[in-house]
């Protein structure tokens, strides 16, 4: 990757700092949670969801848009060792600008679920703040340690964000905490075997993640032992969605136990989740659009911005 990167392009910065590649799996668990509140039959296609869901999505967004911030603040040491995300590691912009940017987005953020949403979604919303300063600020930096990132992970895009969709549809109930159960162990699975990548960069930045913590083979065992937990569960509950994702997913996940690079891990939890984000587009076709803009944009800023191919499939 080229530094001397087009300097034109500054006005897009602050959009992109907020990773909308992240929308994507986030956004995923929310129309997923939707249908289930909403009670979309599992073949069933659902072309536009409520005004509730589009207001819920956006204020869900702009708080995690924020974490993501947050966490990216308190990553720059690791990222620049990992090349990646450069914003805050090549000081394109400065941390006070990006602390003051999250907060008027958190604030935005609970005005328009206090304004517009229901009580159940601000307690979704709060929750889901409180977990994401937890993950990336000390003292608790859950993300720095061992499994407690990848259960922080699992509650925040496993549970709330499916709770978060399914609160745009009607109260939240007990049962929807069981329903979101294959989600939880799939998330957990996936996150897993997303840390193997960054082992080396985690340690030098003395992060003690997962994969950090029990070492390459380890996690990709633990990680298909969650997958499999994800496939028992769906068929309990008959989770379409997770059900296939995650059958494929113990094949890749086992495969890359007793691969010694890195690319089996790429590919086990890169294919699974594209086949889980897949399958809810199917249900939800505006979900499908969403998602190719957020990828369309990501390429055309990184090869512009920094003469970069980003996202790539099997890349970093």
């Amino acid at each position: 990757m080229r530094k001397d990167f087009d300097k034109t392009l500054r006005i897009y910065d602050f959009f992109f700092l907020l990773r909308p590649v992240l929308f994507v799996p986030l956004w995923a668990p929310m129309f997923l949670g939707y249908a289930a509140g909403a009670e979309v039959p599992s073949f069933g296609i659902q072309l536009l969801p409520g005004k509730l869901f589009w207001i819920n999505l956006l204020s869900y967004t702009l708080l995690m848009g924020a974490i993501y911030v947050v966490n990216q603040i308190y990553d720059r040491e690791s990222d620049l060792v990992n090349n990646k995300l450069f914003l805050i590691p090549y000081g394109i912009i400065e941390t006070r600008w990006a602390w003051i940017y999250s907060g008027i987005l958190v604030v935005l953020s609970f005005i328009i679920a206090i304004v517009f949403s229901t009580s159940d979604f601000v307690i979704i919303l709060f929750l889901s703040g409180l977990l994401g300063a937890m993950y990336s600020i000390p003292p608790f930096q859950l993300k720095g340690k061992p499994f407690l990132d990848a259960l922080a992970n699992g509650i925040g895009y496993g549970i709330l964000a499916y709770l978060a969709g399914w609160a745009s549809a009607t109260p939240v109930i007990p049962l929807a905490l069981l329903y979101s159960l294959p989600l939880f162990f799939f998330v957990i699975a996936v996150f897993l075997n997303t840390t193997v990548p960054d082992i080396e960069g985690d340690k030098k930045a003395n992060l003690k993640t997962s994969a950090v913590y029990m070492g390459k083979k380890n996690t990709t065992i633990v990680a298909s032992v969650f997958m499999l937990y994800a496939l028992v569960s769906a068929f309990i509950f008959m989770d379409i969605h997770i059900l296939i994702s995650s059958l494929i997913g113990v094949i890749l996940f086992v495969l890359a136990i007793f691969d010694d690079s890195d690319f089996m891990s790429k590919v086990s939890y890169r294919i699974s989740s594209f086949v889980f984000v897949l399958s809810v587009a199917i249900k939800f076709p505006l979900f499908l659009l969403m998602d190719i803009a957020v990828l369309v944009l990501l390429r055309l800023y990184y090869e512009k911005r920094f003469y970069y191919r980003y996202p790539t499939f099997f890349g970093r």
